[in-house]
């Protein structure tokens, strides 16, 4: 098992990179890198995929390379303290598709993001959210399904959750779908925020796994230190 760990000051800053051990596994989940600015200011300004979240949209224009090579240095900071934010990123022959680009410059460097944020462990409970790439070749194609069993894996048998939930717009069918639909969660009116709430809970998973036998989601986690030298980028 892997879980962060902390100093005599308290938690301290680790990089996450997840692994399903699935010989069919398509994607991996990780940290950011700086790199990845490229692809979350494109999904950022991708008006299809802030098409349910309104806080984006409204600062759309705001959205740079520069603004979210900043927000990859502080989420990497906070990793592991705050919670996980991470990419999700095509293995091997998924992602023939990209090579031959220059990644410094392609959208396309990773495929969405998702994350464990923000993460309790005292209370043992942590959000989750997932935003893919809007193109065809991306959606639809059970990517959201992975990524999200793979957390779920990470969180209830790695780090001791019993609990974890996400929120989503009343008119955000597709996501709803997904949750009802491939995860049998039952959605939660939340009539002071006029939203949906969805709650995965440890006894939901064990039961997910036993009925899957052979099949159940198997992941190793690999924590890093984060480098001094990046702990004081844009303190």
């Amino acid at each position: 098992m892997s879980a962060p760990t902390s100093s005599p000051t308290g938690p301290k800053a680790q990089l996450l990179t997840i692994r399903s051990k699935s010989l069919s596994a398509r994607i991996l989940l990780r940290s950011p890198d700086p790199i990845d600015a490229y692809s979350l200011t494109a999904r950022g300004r991708d008006p299809i995929c802030t098409q349910y979240l309104p806080h984006l949209q409204r600062m759309r224009d705001k959205i740079t390379v520069e603004s979210n090579t900043r927000q990859v240095r502080k989420w990497r900071r906070d990793s592991g303290i705050v919670g996980f934010f991470l990419c999700v990123v095509l293995l091997g022959e998924h992602a023939e598709h990209l090579r031959g680009v220059d990644q410094s410059q392609n959208a396309n460097t990773t495929i969405g993001d998702t994350g464990l944020m923000p993460l309790d462990l005292e209370a043992k409970r942590s959000e989750l959210g997932i935003m893919l790439n809007s193109t065809p070749d991306i959606r639809g194609k059970g990517y959201a399904v992975e990524a999200l069993n793979m957390q779920f894996a990470y969180g209830f048998d790695h780090l001791g959750l019993e609990e974890m939930f996400f929120g989503t717009a009343e008119d955000n069918e597709p996501m709803r779908k997904l949750l009802e639909k491939k995860f049998g969660l039952e959605p939660q009116w939340k009539e002071a925020t006029k939203d949906y709430s969805y709650t995965a809970t440890k006894k939901w998973w064990d039961e997910r796994q036993a009925a899957a036998g052979e099949n159940r989601i198997v992941v190793e986690g690999e924590l890093t230190d984060l480098k001094d030298e990046e702990k004081e980028q844009d303190s």
